[in-house]
């Protein structure tokens, strides 16, 4: 086996191939983008929170500003996704505002199926924006695949929030 869970709920460990991930009660366990290669999405244990830790072995991975913690559902083949992005108003390198940036994102979110939680808070320091989704397997694939097409669908709600604000290229996505 290749992801062994020891302890109580009060005092988990997790292994993976042989070793010990680091995580904290409640928290997300950080799984390293290089053991994900050998695990298909049935090796997590349901219902733990992992995040990918570093990129995965295809160069794929998150930004910086983005945790996406996710979990394996019991439903065989599914997973559970929590996306919170952060963002430091005096780090914001944006082409356009930081507030209208994210809320075009929230727009993109709110008229999406399959979002759910969708919150955005901003301060004058900083500015969040949360949302989940579910992930289901519809073929065979290992977990750097169903790491990789998460990866997509967080990447995609970017783009098309920052589409938004271009003039007239909101139709080039099928005008959502």
């Amino acid at each position: 086996m290749y992801v062994q869970v020891t302890g109580d709920r009060d005092n988990l460990s997790v292994i993976v191939m042989g070793e010990p991930l680091s995580g904290q009660l409640g928290g997300p366990y950080l799984l390293p983008g290089r053991l994900v290669k050998a695990l298909k999405p049935e090796d997590l244990p349901p219902d733990i929170r992992f995040k990918l830790e570093g990129s995965l072995p295809s160069g794929y991975g998150f930004y910086p500003e983005d945790l996406v913690v996710f979990r394996r559902e019991k439903e065989h083949g599914s997973m559970w996704i929590t996306v919170t992005s952060t963002y430091q108003a005096q780090e914001w390198d944006g082409l356009f505002p930081l507030e209208a940036t994210l809320l075009a994102r929230k727009q993109v979110l709110d008229q999406q199926q399959g979002f759910f939680g969708v919150e955005y808070e901003s301060s004058e320091q900083t500015s969040t924006i949360r949302y989940e989704f579910g992930w289901e397997q519809k073929e065979p694939i290992d977990l750097e695949a169903a790491l990789e097409a998460i990866c997509d669908t967080v990447f995609e709600v970017e783009a098309r929030g920052n589409a938004r604000l271009w003039p007239r290229t909101d139709r080039h996505f099928g005008g959502s």
